[in-house]
């Protein structure tokens, strides 16, 4: 494999890892390097040149770059920060050193000396470990499994700066539905899904399938309390069930003859092939937008208060949502 060349790594619950060339086809070409593991691979995160992997038996395995510029594949870096009962299911890169999700708990890792600088629990319930983290500045969001609570933490103090529930603002979304049935139950069985900070805002995604924005706080070295407590707003477009994921891309727009962007509008598929498409942002477009994503069950306008004759058809169906930002 050419040393120069970006790779894609691959875990599998094995405990396989496959090292793909990025430029590769990896649906007709087989992967250069296999690396097999003792345990199944829990996460993967690329930082300061080396490749940190968690394994399902609680290591942290380590692979830098060798002398020439490679990946050492044959000598990793052994680290035993958690335990079979308690491994390492989120990794987080945040200002220099890696964030590992144990269970309940944080583990700062210095990753120079592999030392664990700092641990700190962030729910006294071991059975609800971390679900998300996401950081931004010198902030890191943190969301536990089965919560509707959102939690914010300071990247270098460590402190907890704010305790964010999102029901409220769930069940403003939902009141506009047609159903008082489903509403009930998807505000009886709220909790967060995912987490994206992106562009100074934190998007929140929630099993009820609304989608929320708060503006992210601006946070300074000697930060030990908020100002005032950000306001969050839900976002008229969302799912109809969970909100499987969020993420973002950068792309470059191009513009047609008219001067305008080929990203200009949202498109939904279903399963029939048909597609719906809405106007995603009346602005122009600069060079190296964002584009927002959500993945989920089905697709829902909240704005709707009226059942339309398809309710139900696609609740089912995968759904991306995409959004300029």
């Amino acid at each position: 494999m050419d040393i120069m060349e970006p790779t894609m790594w691959l875990g599998t619950e094995d405990g396989c890892i496959h090292v793909y060339n990025c430029n590769d086809n990896i649906r007709i070409k087989k992967n250069k390097v296999k690396l097999q593991h003792t345990a199944a691979i829990q996460c993967i995160i690329y930082l300061d040149g080396k490749v940190f992997v968690s394994l399902a038996n609680g290591d942290l395995i380590v692979y830098p770059r060798d002398l020439d510029g490679g990946w050492n594949t044959t000598e990793p870096v052994t680290i035993t920060v958690g335990s079979a009962a308690a491994s390492i299911t989120r990794m987080l890169a945040v200002q220099g050193k890696l964030w590992c999700g144990c269970l309940c708990t944080v583990k700062v890792i210095d990753t120079t000396t592999y030392e664990i600088e700092h641990s700190f629990a962030v729910h006294n319930d071991a059975s609800r470990p971390i679900q998300c983290m996401v950081t931004f500045g010198l902030g890191v969001w943190i969301s536990i499994q089965n919560s509707s609570v959102v939690k914010l933490y300071h990247a270098t103090t460590y402190e907890a700066l704010l305790d964010l529930n999102v029901s409220p603002a769930v069940t403003k979304m939902l009141a506009a539905g047609c159903d008082d049935i489903i509403r009930q139950h998807k505000a009886a069985c709220l909790r967060i899904t995912s987490l994206l900070a992106c562009k100074d805002l934190l998007w929140v995604g929630t099993s009820a399938g609304v989608i929320l924005n708060l503006a992210l706080p601006h946070l300074t070295s000697t930060t030990i309390k908020l100002s005032s407590v950000p306001s969050i707003s839900g976002i008229p477009h969302g799912h109809t069930g969970h909100v499987r994921f969020l993420t973002c891309v950068e792309m470059t727009a191009s513009q047609d003859g008219l001067g305008r962007s080929k990203y200009s509008h949202r498109s939904m598929k279903y399963k029939d092939g048909t597609s719906v498409g809405r106007r995603a942002s009346t602005s122009t477009m600069g060079s190296n937008r964002l584009l927002v994503i959500s993945g989920g069950d089905g697709y829902e306008d909240f704005r709707s208060a009226n059942c339309s004759e398809a309710a139900g058809r696609d609740d089912s169906t995968n759904h991306l949502l995409l959004w300029q930002v």
